[in-house]
C-alpha cells in the first residue's frame, strides 16, 4: 500500500465520520422517556359544580389536606393553596406541579363527561 493512499484511506473515513456526527447532530430523536412511579397518595375531588365548569380537588394525609386546587375550566383559571411540604417525602417523585396538573387534567376530563 503507497503511502498516499493510506492517507486517503484515513481522510475518507475521517470525513465519514465527521458527516455522520453532524448528521446525527442535526436530527435529534423525537423520543422522551417516562418514569413509572407508584402514585401513594391520590389527589380526591371534594367538589365538581357543572353548572360553573369548577371542580375541587385536595391531597391529603392522615385526614389532613395539604393541597388544595381549584380548577376553573370556563375561565381557564387554576387556584392553589397550601403545599406538599410535610409529605414530599411520601409523595416522591411527585411534586406540587405533578399534582396541580393531574388535578387540571381530571377536572377537564370530569367536565367533559358530563356535558
Amino acid at each position: 500500500m503507497k503511502k498516499d493512499e493510506g492517507r486517503s484511506s484515513v481522510f475518507t473515513k475521517t470525513k465519514e465520520f465527521v458527516r455522520h456526527i453532524i448528521f446525527r447532530l442535526g436530527n435529534k430523536p423525537s423520543k422522551g422517556y417516562t418514569n413509572f412511579a407508584p402514585l401513594r397518595i391520590a389527589p380526591e375531588y371534594t367538589n365538581i359544580d357543572l353548572e360553573n365548569k369548577q371542580v375541587t380537588g385536595v391531597v391529603k394525609y392522615n385526614d389532613r389536606v395539604y393541597l388544595t386546587v381549584t380548577v376553573d375550566v370556563g375561565l381557564n383559571k387554576t387556584i392553589v393553596k397550601g403545599s406538599l411540604r410535610g409529605i414530599s417525602h411520601i409523595t416522591k417523585p411527585f411534586d406540587k406541579g405533578h399534582y396541580i396538573a393531574m388535578i387540571k387534567s381530571h377536572a377537564e376530563i370530569l367536565l367533559n363527561k358530563e356535558d
